[in-house]
This record gives structure tokens, sequence and C-alpha cells, in this order.
């Protein structure tokens, strides 16, 4: 029929305008972030403190813009400790791939969507940063992904 068109779209518009809006006052109140949110990627830690990073090095090659900086020594016992671990946030594409990569899950994405800064190198995450807060929650499991 001619128009239904029209009348399908003016339906969905006074739908919408009579619906009631909700407003959030941002800095005071937080937005919740749906569990498939993939903000800024994050190191994970245990409950006891320790990452859970053995310094494997495959979340660097799996990262396709080379964000990921990585230098490992070997300590006696032929332990591999990790030296220095960055990621560059501001080239970072947030793909994800080294969260799948990493099959010890020490690497998430984190609900962290905050990454205004002054200065390019405070968006350069390094190892001294994450060990600074530790605010990482242990989670058994990673998170849900689900395809979209």
């Amino acid at each position: 029929m001619l128009g239904t068109g029209i009348v399908k779209g003016l339906r969905l518009t006074f739908e919408h305008m009579v619906k009631s809006k909700a407003t959030v006052s941002y800095p005071e109140e937080r937005v919740y972030s749906p569990p498939r949110f993939r903000g800024a990627p994050a190191w994970v830690f245990a409950p006891n403190g320790h990452s859970r990073c053995v310094g494997c090095g495959i979340c660097v090659f799996a990262c396709p813009h080379g964000v990921i900086e990585m230098r490992t020594s070997e300590a006696p016992g032929k332990i591999r400790m990790v030296d220095y671990y960055a990621i560059h946030v501001t080239r970072c594409l947030f793909c994800g791939l080294c969260v799948e990569g990493c099959p010890f899950r020490a690497i998430e994405m984190s609900d962290e969507f905050e990454l205004a800064s002054y200065q390019r190198t405070d968006l350069v995450y390094t190892l001294q940063d994450w060990l600074g807060q530790n605010d990482r929650e242990y989670r058994d499991e990673p998170r849900p992904m689900v395809a979209t």
C-alpha cells in the first residue's frame, strides 16, 4: 500500500517522543558498561597480588600494530621474569587479540573508557602503573565473549 513506510516512520518517531528520558550526571554518577565492552587492555592479578603473566610474549605477537612492548630476563632456576611491559593505548585498536592469545588470561579488556590526557606519555601503561594500583579483580573465568 502506498505510504505505509511514512506511517511506520511517523509512528516510531511519536513513540520515541513520549518515551521518558534518562539523564545521568556523568562525573558524579557512573555509567554502566555492558559485559562485552572493550576498554583499555589491563593486566589481571591473582588474589595473592602476583600477576598472572609469565612473559611468554604471545600477546606481543598477537597485536597487529605492535602496541605491546615486553622485555624479559631469566632469573635463577630458569624462571622467566617480566622486566618491562608497556601498552601504548594511543595506538591500540581495542580489538582484543592480545586477550584471546594469552593462554594464562593475564590480560583482559577492562571497562576503562576515560582515556583523556594532556600528555601522550600518560597513555602508555607500564608495569609500574598496574603494580601501583593493583585494583584489577581476579576472575577465574574470563569475561563473557559473545559474538556480535
